[in-house]
């Protein structure tokens, strides 16, 4: 029972890659794709209720979810028509979210990524994006994912200070 957790996050990582082999939009990218963001729900909750949180468990969830943002990105990325001021505006928030973890991670001496609120919100955000492709103008729904991930690279800046 202590390996739940650390296997449903692990699951996200193999999930995230598998995706890759299916085409964007097929029921087995929705399939795997909505297993990414449940998994990624579950399991620090689970860890908690069994009291098996560890810093292995931290960072196999951490580099799951690098894992699964940088597949969906891949995958879905070259499908959106964003204006240049959008992509422009995401490549700035990645830049500075790069720097913050870098930073912090060298302060602490180990892979820091903050989970505050604000980073948990822009991952809900962002984990919905692909719906709002399929439903409706990417535009709109892409705004308010990077005005919520502009706000809390403010929190990530913040807490590298300390």
């Amino acid at each position: 029972m202590n390996a739940l957790p650390n296997m449903i996050s692990a699951s996200r990582g193999i999930t995230a890659v598998v995706m890759l082999f299916f085409p964007l939009f097929s029921p087995g990218f929705w399939v795997l794709y909505c297993w990414g963001g449940i998994s990624d729900m579950i399991d620090g909750p689970i860890a908690r209720k069994l009291g098996t949180v560890s810093e292995a468990g931290s960072r196999i969830d951490s580099m799951a979810d690098l894992m699964f943002v940088i597949c969906s990105a891949a995958l879905i990325l070259p499908s959106v028509d964003l204006p240049l001021w959008m992509w422009l505006w995401i490549a700035a928030i990645g830049i500075v979210k790069g720097v913050c973890i870098i930073i912090g991670s060298f302060r602490q001496r180990k892979i820091t990524v903050p989970h505050s609120m604000t980073n948990r919100l822009t991952g809900m955000l962002l984990f919905c994006l692909p719906f709002a492709i399929v439903l409706s103008d990417i535009v709109i729904p892409s705004a308010i994912a990077c005005s919520v991930a502009a706000a809390s690279l403010y929190e990530d800046i913040h807490s590298i200070r300390k």
